[in-house]
């Protein structure tokens, strides 16, 4: 269903970009101290693409003058990661979690109302680039779900097996 408020918007452009800096940043850095040298390219990719996405995010949200968010927005938690114990695969697959949500949440706001769009950015080629650059971002987190299930390999054969 598409997004019908602008407000919905906001909300969720200003929570991701905090998954975007704290959250997905977090998450890479903790793995890489636990991997200790492993998995180094994957992981690099993976905190390079959320730099390049919170660029396009703090951009969009300077255009519409959305505040950026200072603290954890509302209705998100405040969440660290404790990879400590766990293999590679395993931290592949709770940093999955969030490449996935980050997939899906893009795309709904691409998916919203048109004219809820055309009340945040009334020029229409604004609308196109801001539609074309989440489209390119929902490109990386969908290149990040892949990478992570790479690098998770036959776990999640093993655990899609145990619902």
């Amino acid at each position: 269903m598409a997004i019908k408020q602008k407000e919905v918007i906001i909300s969720m452009l200003q929570k991701m970009y905090w998954v975007e800096t704290e959250m997905e940043q977090l998450g890479t850095w903790e793995a890489r101290i636990e991997m200790m040298g492993e998995c180094t390219n994957t992981l690099e990719i993976l905190q390079n693409d959320s730099d390049v996405h919170r660029i396009i995010l703090e951009k969009w949200m300077n255009v519409i003058k959305i505040e950026i968010p200072k603290c954890v927005p509302t209705g998100l938690p405040s969440k660290g990661f404790n990879f400590s114990g766990m293999d590679a695969p395993g931290m592949f697959k709770e940093l999955m979690k969030y490449e996935v949500f980050a997939r899906d949440v893009y795309a709904e706001i691409t998916n919203a109302d048109q004219n809820v769009l055309g009340e945040l950015l009334p020029d229409e080629t604004e609308r196109r680039e801001f539609i074309s650059d989440l489209e390119n971002v929902i490109k990386d987190e969908i290149k990040h779900v892949s990478l992570c299930k790479k690098m998770v390999g036959g776990y999640t054969t093993i655990m899609s097996g145990r619902n």
